[in-house]
């Protein structure tokens, strides 16, 4: 059986907590409509949403299955979508600006509310959430080698008491059971932070290579991980799984530290020579070599998503359709990154 796994930055993230459920709810957002059209065109059976607004309801998420994605196709069965680090308030002055805001660069993870930038999961797979994890509360600080910042004297840039509260996952990351006829898929979700908009410090930067390294430790087995329910311990060898998600980073291009994706393309379980690419991508960016690989309008590749070495890709692809196909007005107006889907030969599907 063929399996299409996608992960797509959907740019539906707004400025206040309610905007995004209530413009879901009007049933007449147009953003929302060309988000969902391209979901349902490309019809990946399991897609991971990059910065689509959280919120414990769960309005939003509903709201744009039944008011949208239902507009198109049927609506996904399985959904999973949990708290983030995003604008949620720290007490600490992390920006080190004088002023302790508890939003934007103060927060947990830079967001104006908590919530914003959030991520959710659709599935037409069970989730099984008692084997599920999240390590959105694992500090910074307790990451192997953590890449902290320093000031230009070499001093930490975080005190003993940021640290103490300061968790690696500007937003989170997931772990996700996807049951495939009885075997599991493990799901590895998440959204590092932009490593730019920092200073001499590389705040940003640092976090982003650390975030993205939480990935390269956690398929390692690293025993010093541990998830929101205190429990300890990285991946098991043997299980399978597809790394996703809009990881800000790239080997080739943009402002990130290269040694945090290039470790993780570089892993031995990680299966990375088959890069997903588009003729749109190319003609987007034709003076840059590596444009075909581009998941984004700033040209760069940031969306990835990558399975473990023991699943045959099938195919990899970025959608993005060139200027005179019928919806790429459509792809550009949606969000500024574009959809990356591969498909999958598993055994674990009979």
């Amino acid at each position: 059986m063929v399996i299409r796994v996608a992960t797509f930055n959907t740019a539906l993230s707004r400025n206040r907590a309610d905007d995004l459920a209530n413009a879901l709810l009007s049933k007449s957002d147009p953003q929302a409509e060309k988000v969902a059209q391209i979901i349902m065109q490309v019809s990946a059976d399991i897609i991971l949403l990059n910065e689509f607004d959280y919120d414990e309801t769960g309005a939003s998420l509903d709201a744009f299955q039944h008011h949208y994605l239902s507009k198109f196709g049927e609506c996904y069965p399985y959904t999973f979508i949990a708290p983030v680090n995003t604008g949620v308030a720290s007490g600490r002055d992390l920006n080190k600006d004088g002023v302790c805001s508890d939003i934007e660069g103060d927060a947990l993870g830079y967001g104006l509310f908590p919530g914003q930038y959030g991520m959710a999961v659709l599935s037409r797979f069970p989730i099984n959430l008692q084997t599920s994890r999240t390590f959105q509360k694992f500090l910074w600080q307790d990451m192997t080698n953590a890449k902290l910042p320093v000031y230009a004297n070499g001093t930490s840039w975080f005190d003993e008491g940021d640290l103490s509260i300061l968790p690696l996952s500007s937003k989170s990351h997931w772990d996700l059971s996807i049951n495939l006829n009885g075997q599991i898929l493990h799901l590895l979700c998440s959204h590092p932070t932009p490593p730019v908009f920092d200073g001499v410090e590389r705040r940003n930067g640092c976090r982003n290579h650390d975030e993205i390294r939480f990935w390269t430790e956690y398929i390692s087995g690293n025993s010093n991980i541990y998830d929101d329910n205190g429990l300890f311990g990285g991946l098991s060898q043997g299980e399978s799984f597809i790394i996703l998600g809009d990881l800000n980073a790239s080997v080739s291009e943009g402002d990130s530290f290269m040694g945090g994706i290039g470790g993780l393309l570089d892993h031995a379980r990680v299966q990375s020579q088959i890069i997903p690419s588009s003729n749109g991508a190319s003609a987007h960016s034709p003076e840059q070599k590596n444009a075909q690989y581009h998941t984004a309008n700033w040209k760069v590749r940031a969306d990835y998503v990558l399975p473990s070495n023991d699943l045959s890709v099938l195919k990899a692809s970025v959608f993005w359709p060139l200027e005179d196909r019928v919806m790429a007005k459509m792809v550009e107006d949606a969000s500024d990154h574009r959809l990356v889907y591969v498909d999958i030969q598993s055994n674990l599907v009979v």
